[in-house]
């Protein structure tokens, strides 16, 4: 079953390190005013505070955090982010956080499979970090090598990358989706007690669902959807879940942005899952 969130609570934070990680992605190191805890799938609202904060906070999953430390891992995509990645070591950042349903805890005799897609991979790194343990299998999949985050994944998570380029010698990475690669690779039998844990771009959520119901497997998927306030008020991130026969919306900062793969109508059929009652695998 899930566990408890815990509490929510506004924070102000110091840049200790905003860099790049890779071609794509930097990783923004913040040391808090109080101490933060998290669990892995939930996200914090952030903006730059004074008269600099933008018109609305920006989302982002929580890559990693322990005591004051917070880090986060993002992708220049517009003025927020752009903004982001000009800030220097010890500039300030307001903090709202953690919000948002997060992935459940593993269960006894199961066995993880994570797949986390270009800024899809904060969630499921986060979730490895704290509860992984030697049965479960880790893929990552990105555009090529030189998104890739090589040195933060180490050798232990499958990689695979839709251009070959920009591989580093010594390195492999398989060419193709990252859920073909899981399916190749995650060694697992149809009986075994697999849970698939997703974060990424639609396709690969839908593949994860696809590839969870040909195993027999549950899956949980965090979605990546525009936010505007984090906690559900402004419903400017609704999206359509199961709900005895019928269809409700459901925010996904509050409600989610973890959901039961079985309940999101826009992943397929769910009539071959097993369990699609709810509750942890």
């Amino acid at each position: 079953m899930k566990p408890s969130r815990p509490a929510t609570r506004s924070a102000l934070g110091r840049v200790t390190a905003n860099a790049l990680v890779s071609s794509a992605f930097l990783r923004l190191d913040l040391e808090l005013d109080q101490p933060f805890t998290f669990l892995p799938g939930q996200f914090v609202m952030v903006n730059e505070p004074g008269p600099r904060s933008w018109t609305f906070s920006r989302p982002f999953s929580i890559l990693a955090g322990a005591g004051t430390s917070l880090s986060l891992l993002y992708r220049v995509v517009g003025r927020g982010t752009a903004a982001m990645a000009s800030l220097p070591r010890g500039a300030a950042m307001q903090v709202l956080g953690p919000l948002g349903e997060p992935f459940p805890a593993p269960v006894e005799g199961s066995t993880a499979v994570l797949l986390g897609g270009g800024v899809g991979l904060p969630p499921v790194f986060a979730w490895r970090e704290r509860w992984g343990g030697p049965r479960d299998r880790a893929f990552f999949g990105a555009r090529d090598g030189g998104e890739v985050p090589w040195e933060m994944l180490g050798n232990s998570w499958g990689i695979s990358v839709d251009r070959a380029e920009g591989v580093p010698p010594g390195r492999g990475a398989f060419t193709g989706v990252v859920t073909a690669l899981a399916a190749a690779e995650a060694g697992l039998a149809p009986g075994d007690n697999g849970v698939v844990y997703a974060c990424g771009p639609a396709p690969l959520l839908k593949a994860a669902a696809r590839l969870a119901r040909a195993q027999g497997w549950r899956c949980w998927v965090s979605l990546e959807e525009h936010m505007g306030c984090g906690y559900g008020v402004c419903k400017g991130c609704v999206v359509p879940v199961r709900e005895g026969n019928g269809i409700r919306n459901a925010t996904c900062c509050f409600e989610g942005p973890v959901f039961d793969a079985a309940n999101l109508p826009d992943l397929g059929d769910p009539s071959v899952l097993p369990g699609t009652a709810g509750g942890a695998a």
